[in-house]
């Protein structure tokens, strides 16, 4: 169906259960549950074609709905920015959240894929720098080579096809003599192009715009059996770990990205204009690769 009508599949999924949870919750009314298909296709048509009050609540989005419904649900509302979260269970993931909640478009997975990492490679719990790194790591590949060439990442990902191959794609396309540094700075440019316009539309913004969904560090919300029973995020411990991701990116305590930063990648003019709307540090410069 969302083929059909055009939407986002992990939108709409995530956009239903925040509306059924809602419900369940008390904060708005509704003749929806969690397991009623029938209805949620229903709905989704609604939706699609915003029909009726709950298709234009749907179409709307997890954070504009909570915002409605109020009651203190936009602590479960799942999302970032307003974008809605794939279905990462990532209340005992620290690093993952750290990549939902820092994404410049809100929480998309494809910009910081760390889960498998954190699982297999660290301690999943755990709140080190190294998981800060890695996020900015990832998205320097990501964005500075998959998404702006563009390639699809997946020889890379599913296949261990080097990256060491696409710096000679690009200069045998281009002429352009480009080593991996070189796009990691691109990704670098990109990103505080991208933090910056989103500072330059919400000028107040603070560093809770980079939290992944409140419900991640309550207490109550954590499983209630399996491994990670009775675990959650902490958020003191997560501000330490978004400490760590803004000064590796060259980043005030906000995730305003300071003037120095945006002087070493070329953005002197960018800076200045976004000096105007928001108050920027002169700062640290962004660690190398």
């Amino acid at each position: 169906m969302c083929d059909d009508y055009g939407m986002d599949t992990i939108s709409a999924g995530a956009n239903l259960a925040f509306y059924a949870d809602a419900i369940d919750r008390g904060a708005t009314k509704g003749d929806f549950k969690f397991g009623d298909a029938e209805r949620a296709k229903a709905l989704l048509r609604m939706a699609a074609l915003r029909e009726s009050e709950a298709g234009n609540l749907l179409a709307d989005g997890s954070m504009r709905m909570a915002r409605k419904f109020g009651h203190g649900s936009a602590a479960y509302a799942m999302h970032c920015k307003g974008l809605e979260l794939s279905a990462y269970n990532c209340k005992y993931v620290p690093g993952q959240a750290l990549a939902f909640g820092v994404g410049p478009m809100g929480a998309h997975h494809k910009d910081a894929w760390i889960i498998t990492y954190e699982l297999k490679q660290t301690s999943r719990g755990s709140y080190g720098r190294d998981k800060a790194q890695k996020v900015v790591d990832i998205q320097r590949i990501r964005t500075g080579i998959f998404e702006s060439l563009p390639l699809c990442r997946f020889p890379w990902v599913e296949l261990g096809w080097s990256l060491d191959n696409y710096p000679t794609y690009f200069t045998t396309a281009t002429g352009l003599d480009w080593k991996l540094e070189d796009f990691y700075k691109a990704a670098d440019r990109i990103w505080a192009l991208m933090k910056a316009h989103y500072v330059r539309e919400f000028p107040d913004l603070d560093r809770t715009a980079d939290y992944p969904p409140m419900c991640y560090f309550d207490p109550a919300n954590a499983d209630k059996e399996g491994i990670i029973a009775g675990k959650h995020l902490e958020l003191d411990k997560y501000n330490e770990l978004l400490d760590h991701f803004y000064d590796i990116r060259g980043w005030d305590k906000r995730g305003v990205p300071t003037r120095k930063t945006m002087e070493s990648l070329g953005l002197a003019q960018e800076a200045e204009e976004l000096s105007r709307v928001a108050k920027m540090e002169d700062g640290a410069v962004r660690q190398g690769v």
